[in-house]
């Protein structure tokens, strides 16, 4: 889970559950006007107009109640128990229809296309069980022939086929928009949130009821380093003070971002001027442990803005003033590491 989602509380992406619901919903209400136009089609023997029309009104009714619902914050087992309950509504379908397992099969299809499109692997396997069950009881009820009852010879295998298929290229495509998420929102040599990304987390903690504060970091003589041990080095050390930010950042809760070049930040939420000198004190004294192949210490300077209902541009500039008023210390011979505040 990337840093930007932890800070915003999420615990999970809640996208694939609201498509997933939405899709489902969906299909229920196709599927339920579909239902009332086979009235209109020759019909088998047995074909009981009263209920497929009550069939077709539950599906066309449901769809927009499925479609409602706040996935988001149900869990994933609700959202799966309409699978047993859409293959119970397809059986008493299929009963009162005439019990002909090539007319009502396209249903099944459709809900292990679902399965495919909107949920993980593997889903159509454990759902397979109440497929048969389904499947076989309304053909047995009915007497139906050797013939009709070994249609689920080849729908099975077919359904779990089109089901698994479809969820392992949707995992790969989720998985590759995910990479190229993770691109845009993130630094490629350090792996730190970008400045993008940490504006965007900077901007949403402004606009709430919290305090916020920013550290804003920027080494001291690291041109020096670049033009001495050449680019590589300085990739390093730059590699090495993102390991010093994600270590002193709160699990779950602060945002190390770099910016460009040197220049890094931490967004703190929820914490006082106080409390984020003392943070900015713990990165400018674990910067200190950090060397450079030739034994050179990595130095840097630390500031900190902090406020309530403040401009995230505003706290950002202020953290930045506050960065460069230690730099000038530093250069006074003050004690090395000692942040300067803005409030």
């Amino acid at each position: 889970m990337s840093l930007i989602r932890r800070v915003r509380g999420n615990s999970r992406d809640p996208r694939p559950a609201v498509v997933s619901g939405f899709t489902i919903g969906t299909l229920f209400f196709l599927c339920g006007l579909y239902t009332f136009f086979t009235i209109l089609l020759p019909t088998p023997p047995g074909f009981r107009v009263g209920a497929v029309s009550l069939i077709g009104l539950t599906g066309v009714l449901s769809g927009p109640v499925l479609m409602a619902l706040p996935w988001a914050r149900l869990p994933n087992a609700a959202r799966l128990a309409i699978a047993p309950v859409a293959m119970a509504l397809i059986a008493v379908h299929n009963m009162a229809a005439g019990v002909d397992p090539f007319r009502y099969g396209m249903f099944f299809f459709l809900v292990f296309v679902w399965f495919g499109l909107c949920e993980p692997r593997g889903t159509s396997l454990r759902m397979s069980p109440f497929l048969v069950v389904a499947y076989l009881v309304p053909l047995m009820m009915r007497d139906a022939s050797a013939s009709d009852l070994a249609s689920l010879s080849y729908t099975f295998p077919l359904y779990l086929t089109v089901g698994e298929l479809l969820a392992w290229r949707t995992n790969r495509l989720r998985q590759l928009q995910e990479g190229l998420q993770r691109l845009a929102d993130h630094d490629s040599l350090t792996g730190l949130p970008n400045r993008a990304a940490f504006t965007a987390a900077l901007r949403e903690r402004c606009a709430g009821p919290d305090p916020v504060a920013v550290l804003f970091l920027d080494l001291d003589g690291f041109k020096q380093i670049n033009d001495r041990l050449g680019h590589a080095t300085g990739d390093d050390v730059l590699i090495q003070v993102a390991g010093v930010l994600a270590t002193v950042a709160r699990p779950c809760r602060d945002v190390p971002g770099r910016l460009a070049g040197d220049e890094f930040v931490m967004l703190l939420p929820g914490t006082s001027e106080a409390e984020a000198e003392a943070i900015a004190e713990r990165v400018v004294r674990r910067l200190g442990d950090l060397r450079t192949p030739d034994g050179t210490p990595v130095r840097g300077s630390a500031g900190i803005a902090a406020g309530h209902h403040i401009a995230a541009e505003q706290l950002l500039a202020q953290a930045d003033q506050a960065m460069y008023a230690a730099k000038q210390r530093r250069r006074s011979q003050m004690p090395a590491g000692s942040p300067v505040s803005a409030a």
